[in-house]
């Protein structure tokens, strides 16, 4: 018999969750899984558990664990995975951090597999003792253009974006003095340093405050460690509209197309698509741009985000700040182009030389990144790589059976 995965599809005003969910079912398809998917509502929400557990698949899946479902065992709530005995795998596209409360309430479960987009957020669930796996975005081909698409604008920089100044003024009113200065240093610290993870920030910098300020923090993590993870999260934020606002703010000589909502008053050369925030509608957008300037969340040290590899493929020139562990995948140069986030003169100089200078390499550039993307960075690439981890999960948990292991320890 196949073994079955159901996919728990939940809504996403972007879309990609729904691109993605199309592409894995595509894969999986190919690799003898039957697949199923579900959409979980309120109202219908105890018929789906009922479908779940009279199909009985091996694996549920979901994204940020938007799909995680709960039902009640013995007067308790469980998660459904506990409950029927497969096992459910989430793939975090951001920082598990942004999604503490709801990671929270699976960590007594072993029956999860985290697959997280970046190395350091898997040794941080790793160091709570989870089952963890590192599964780097890719793009689905159906949902990109031709490559001979016109360029109607020179520059798109993807959003949102807030005026730094906002955030400073709306802490002033809910944090205390010390909570206000070492969120305001921390984020400029991730700022000035695109590669820092915020956790290992935090505590590199806490060890410069005395010690009472030290204690306090400390207290506060672990007496409220829900609060102190959004605290953490809200910096982090702080620290990527720190950077896309002087980014584009630095530019002077030319127009900038943003894609996305943008809050606090720009210079006359920002041009803001404040309804340009879906996955098709950002492609669409950048399709038709000579050059994508993105600036991605600190949440993500690599820097290997999705949009990073959906604009590539959009065979535009992308620019993305530099990030050392992010080079094995799309080389500066040849796929991308790099810059520092800091460096405003750099930034400009850059989109100047590829628009004016030297047009037909900034082309050659776009072809070839949107050519690796799509040989070596799709989404039915990254189903092949859960294909294979999937069924050695069977194989392991078919050993332990035969071992005589109890079931819930087949993903160890």
């Amino acid at each position: 018999m196949k073994p079955r995965i159901v996919f728990v599809k939940t809504p996403d005003p972007r879309g990609i969750v729904d691109t993605l969910t199309e592409g894995l079912q595509k894969s999986l398809s190919a690799r003898n899984f039957e697949v199923k998917v579900v959409e979980p509502t309120q109202e219908n929400i105890q018929q789906i558990v009922n479908e779940i557990i009279e199909y009985r698949p091996l694996f549920t899946f979901d994204f940020n664990l938007d799909g995680l479902i709960f039902a009640e065992k013995d007067n308790q709530q469980k998660i459904l995975a506990d409950i029927i005995g497969n096992i459910h795998v989430s793939w975090f596209l951001d920082d598990p951090m942004i999604h503490f409360t709801k990671l929270k309430s699976a960590l007594k479960s072993n029956q999860l597999l985290y697959l997280t987009i970046d190395i350091e957020h898997g040794q941080w669930l790793g160091s709570m003792g989870k089952n963890v796996a590192f599964l780097a975005p890719g793009i689905n081909p159906a949902d990109f253009p031709p490559p001979n698409v016109e360029k109607e604008f020179d520059l798109a920089f993807v959003g949102p974006v807030t005026d730094p100044d906002n955030i400073e003024l709306a802490w002033k009113e809910r944090f205390d003095e010390g909570l206000f200065g070492f969120a305001v240093e921390l984020g400029r610290m991730l700022y000035r340093n695109p590669d820092m993870p915020v956790r290992y920030a935090s505590g590199y910098l806490l060890s410069q405050y005395n010690q009472d300020f030290q204690q306090a923090m400390i207290k506060f993590q672990q007496e409220r460690e829900d609060e102190f993870l959004q605290y953490l999260t809200e910096i982090t934020i702080y620290a990527m509209h720190l950077r896309r606002w002087n980014i584009i703010d630095s530019i002077e000589d030319f127009e900038i197309n943003v894609l996305g909502p943008v809050e606090g008053e720009t210079k006359d050369n920002v041009v803001v698509y404040k309804h340009i925030i879906s996955n098709k509608d950002i492609i669409s957008f950048l399709s038709k741009t000579k050059i994508a300037l993105l600036s991605h969340p600190p949440f993500i040290p690599t820097g290997l985000a999705y949009t990073v590899f959906a604009s590539v493929a959009s065979n535009t020139l992308t620019m993305v700040e530099e990030r050392l562990s992010s080079k094995t995948f799309l080389v500066d140069g040849r796929d991308l182009v790099t810059y520092h986030p800091v460096d405003s003169i750099e930034i400009e100089g850059k989109i100047a030389y590829y628009l004016e200078e030297a047009p037909k390499e900034r082309e050659m550039i776009a072809k070839q990144g949107r050519d690796t993307v799509f040989q070596n960075h799709t989404i039915l690439q990254r189903g092949e790589f859960l294909a294979n981890m999937l069924n050695d999960i069977i194989e392991k948990a078919s050993q332990s059976e035969g071992n005589g292991k109890a079931p819930e320890e087949k993903l160890n």
